[in-house]
């Protein structure tokens, strides 16, 4: 009942009445007062208590008046509205089939508030909240241009005229072709722009420095490669630059980084693409390629089809800088630029040559060639060396080989306790590692006392051999003396010198006076005194016999 009731009394509704003329100009997004009353068919006042749509003549996909939905009370609604398109218009107001409209009048766009950048397949919407149709753009082709269009806008779209702003633009693109700057012409402009990297892009205008006016991104739009045209050369160490502008073959358009170092007969990856004029990958004509250069060089496959790409595994014969590269299309001729890298000579052979044993406190030799895959000498190569069991020490720990690939290296064991097995590590491009077994004649020296051998000697031998150990280098004097407490013979050893070096030392004694005459059979005594200004550092005393 209730709804046939609320039927019969819309049906009783005639018309709405905009009861005031609405001034003009107005300004798009300012509001303004309107009045709109109910009429029933005899021209009164009908008291309708409902909503109605409000809009403008020139709503199409977008409604330009807000609110566009009221409710009458009584017959009346009075408020206000905003009209955000900028034109000669009318508003309307309808429920069902039943309208009003208010006289037409002219709407302004409002104050000057951003750029708004409109691309190829775009129709601008002044005055809706996006300012364009819900239309993608057109995609385009990297290295053709396009031309595309700047407004300076109100807050609504609406283009404001009379205003010849600065423009400057960027992309993100970093290698597109775009003007520098420009000047909009009544609130307007177009421009040329070329897009080189393939891939979804946007494109940016802002104002001049200080300019309040907002800047705009442009709609995300797609470049696509275009037709084949370039052959491109990766090597390791590269990695590919689409879009890129530089055409100077020594700064390898197309691609980022320098080939990384390669070695004598070591494969490594080659990879060919095919690309557009803007350096983007394209698909191939399947055309068969193959690598060429003019150094000694192999590669396998001897050719390959190149569609997406072609991959090859190549190897350099022997060392040298910037030894070149490139491939070329067997049936349609066309050649990549040459690329240039480095070969260097890998050790992958180390000779060795060291002692066997060696006694502590005395330096071993090692010795080591640096041989590459062709067994020939690597010149100036790093090679380092490190003692990883044991207590001796490696005097050289790194050194560069000569003209022949050779270096030698010094070994010295002085902090041993007793007789010990050393592990050297030899490292150049590859590792080896040595054994040196280091003898000490008597554990007690690293005690602190002396030791002799022969004892006695004389009849055994002409000299004896006296050792003692020291924990830090001073000035030594030895002194042998008679049973009497005659001195016999003396020697003096500066600091740091042999025989007052830290570690094990050694003199030798041949039985024989200052006067260089035998001396007498009988028991002697060494004497072994360490000095520094701080005081005495060491002091020892050992009994040897001297028997002719």
């Amino acid at each position: 009942m209730s709804v046939v009731l609320g039927l019969l009394l819309i049906s009783q509704l005639n018309s709405f009445e905009f009861t005031d003329t609405i001034p003009s100009p107005q300004y798009a997004g300012d509001s303004f007062g309107i009045t709109i009353v109910a009429k029933n068919p005899s021209g009164g006042i009908y008291p309708y208590n409902g909503y109605a749509h409000l809009s403008t003549t020139k709503d199409d996909y977008w409604c330009y008046v807000y609110p566009n939905r009221i409710t009458f009370m009584n017959g009346v609604w009075q408020g206000k509205v905003m009209v955000t398109r900028a034109d000669s218009l009318r508003l309307r107001c309808r429920r069902d089939t039943i309208t009003g409209e208010s006289n037409e009048f002219e709407v302004f766009s409002g104050p000057p508030d951003k750029f708004f950048f409109l691309l190829p397949g775009e129709q601008m919407a002044p005055g809706s909240p996006e300012g364009r149709l819900p239309y993608p753009p057109q995609d385009q082709v990297a290295g053709d241009s396009f031309l595309f269009d700047v407004y300076l806008t109100d807050a609504w779209h609406n283009i404001v005229e009379f205003r010849d702003d600065s423009v400057y633009f960027s992309a993100t693109d970093s290698f597109a072709s775009l003007p520098p700057g420009g000047q909009l012409s009544n609130g307007r402009g177009t421009f040329t722009a070329t897009m080189r990297q393939a891939g979804s892009h946007h494109m940016f205008v802002r104002p001049g420095t200080g300019s309040p006016i907002d800047p705009d991104t442009s709609s995300q739009f797609t470049v696509f490669p275009g037709s084949f045209a370039y052959l491109l050369l990766f090597l390791p160490g590269e990695s590919p630059l689409p879009g890129d502008t530089e055409t100077n073959v020594w700064e390898t358009p197309g691609k980022a980084g320098e080939p990384s170092t390669q070695y004598v007969r070591m494969p490594f990856a080659a990879t060919v693409y095919p690309c557009d004029l803007c350096w983007n990958r394209v698909t191939g004509p399947g055309d068969m390629v193959k690598l060429l250069s003019d150094n000694s060089f192999q590669f396998t496959p001897d050719q390959a089809e190149l569609v997406d790409s072609a991959v090859f595994s190549v190897q350099f014969n022997t060392a040298g800088p910037n030894q070149n590269i490139w491939t070329t299309a067997l049936q349609g001729g066309l050649s990549s630029y040459r690329t240039q890298l480095d070969i260097r000579a890998l050790a992958t052979r180390l000779e060795i040559s060291a002692p066997d044993t060696v006694r502590a406190g005395e330096t071993a030799y090692v010795h080591v060639t640096l041989k590459d895959a062709n067994l020939r000498p690597v010149v100036a190569a790093p090679c380092r060396f490190t003692v990883i069991i044991g207590n001796g020490d490696m005097l050289d720990t790194a050194l560069l080989t000569d003209t022949l690939g050779k270096v030698t290296a010094r070994f010295l064991c002085t902090r041993a306790h007793g007789a010990e097995h050393d592990t050297i590590k030899i490292s150049a491009d590859t590792t080896a590692y040595i054994g040196i077994y280091v003898d000490m004649p008597d554990p007690s020296l690293a005690e602190g006392k002396i030791y002799a051998f022969p004892n006695p000697f004389g009849y055994n031998r002409e000299s004896v051999e006296i050792s003692y150990y020291l924990q830090h280098s001073s000035d030594i004097k030895v002194t042998i003396h008679d049973p009497f407490g005659n001195e016999v013979y003396s020697w003096h050893f500066p600091q740091n010198r042999p025989g007052a070096q830290s570690g094990v030392n050694r003199v030798y004694w041949d039985g024989r006076n200052t006067q260089g005459r035998r001396v007498a059979n009988g028991v002697y005594v060494i004497n072994v005194i360490g000095q520094l200004h701080t005081g005495t550092t060491y002091h020892s005393s050992h009994r040897i016999g001297v028997i002719w």
